[in-house]
């Protein structure tokens, strides 16, 4: 079923957003509200690639997992410099800068008339070609991406990075008079999840094969981020994918039943997550079950 395979990977790519803003605002406490910025930065810097050059999108979603990365290093070293609501209050101002940049820099992005490919270049696997007509290499590709962006938040959650991103965001003050160098820390986690989310902005353009600075830039999806890992569990592996089943398939459902009335039942839904599961989704079945795992 067409409806059900673009719901489920819809709900994958969510998870991809989810797991990378994960990184940095549940491990290390830094809450961004600007990571469209780099989904936007890897999304065209794939389709430009592809358009201009005519790069395949497969390393053009590489170099803007890449691009996202290195952009989000000066970022990191201005924003950083500020705590609680400023810092993000000023990634905020960065995603915005940049859509605005995007949407008047019509000799590279084409403004507001955005991107559009046509068709994606063959890609022959296992001696077969895959149907890019069809949604399932889609579904099996970003699989692939959000299973290896889990085992990265995995990997780093056990990791000495993990033990100095949990210290940073207990007591930044106390980080560093213990030697953590938390400057470094946060950029190194920012980097990983700016790049993720490149990934995944590269993805984005693959998938509907057209983007603009409104849809890829938007504030919408930074919050959509926040909100996957809030409702799933911050600071956890499995959190995200649980927050982008309930939302993805709430907002699918509701969209269905009432048009443009669904963002309605969707905040309800989110006011009634945050006041009542604090700890999002997975971390209360985490407690009730007493697990000890991520």
């Amino acid at each position: 079923n067409p409806f059900f395979l673009h719901l489920l990977i819809m709900v994958l790519f969510s998870t991809l957003l989810g797991v990378a803003w994960n990184l940095l605002g549940g491990y290390a406490g830094q809450i961004s509200f600007g990571h469209s910025a780099f989904l936007g930065v890897g999304a065209y810097t794939t389709l430009l690639l592809h358009l201009k050059l005519g790069w395949s999108p497969w390393p053009g979603m590489l170099v803007g997992a890449g691009l996202a990365a290195l952009m989000a290093l000066p970022i990191g070293l201005i924003c950083f410099r500020l705590r609680g609501p400023y810092f993000s209050l000023a990634t905020l101002a960065v995603a915005e800068i940049v859509r605005l940049v995007a949407l008047n820099w019509e000799s590279l992005t084409a403004g507001p008339q955005g991107l559009l490919i046509t068709h994606l270049p063959a890609l022959t696997l296992v001696g077969k070609a895959v149907n890019w007509e069809s949604k399932v290499p889609f579904y099996y590709l970003i699989a692939v991406l959000t299973l290896l962006a889990m085992g990265l938040t995995y990997y780093v959650s056990q990791s000495r990075l993990g033990a100095y991103l949990l210290a940073v965001r207990e007591d930044m003050d106390s980080a560093e008079a213990v030697g953590i160098d938390t400057v470094r820390v946060r950029e190194v986690v920012l980097a990983l999840s700016a790049a993720l989310v490149g990934l995944a902005g590269g993805f984005y353009g693959m998938y509907f094969r057209y983007i603009d600075p409104d849809a890829v830039f938007s504030v919408a999806l930074s919050v959509e981020m926040v909100f996957i890992a809030v409702v799933g569990g911050i600071a956890t592996t499995g959190g995200p994918i649980v927050g982008a089943i309930f939302l993805v398939t709430i907002s699918e459902i509701f969209r269905a039943r009432f048009q443009s009335g669904h963002l309605i039942f969707y905040g309800l839904f989110m006011m009634l997550a945050i006041r009542y599961l604090p700890e999002g989704i997975w971390g209360k079945l985490r407690l009730v079950l007493r697990l000890s795992d991520r």
